[in-house]
């Protein structure tokens, strides 16, 4: 029972540590966000073609 507080603050502070990428960002990297916002321009085109 005593190494429960323990077990509990590791968790803590590795649920609190900043988290780092497994490789390196390069200038080829593209945000999720841009790839959403594409996704959603081409539906829309799509559907005003068929409209």
């Amino acid at each position: 029972m005593r190494c429960l507080p323990v077990f509990v603050i590791l968790l803590l502070l590795i649920a609190s540590a900043p988290s780092v990428d497994a490789r390196p960002k390069t200038k080829d990297d593209i945000p999720q966000a841009s790839f959403q916002d594409n996704a959603k321009r081409i539906l829309q085109i799509i559907e005003s073609k068929r409209n």
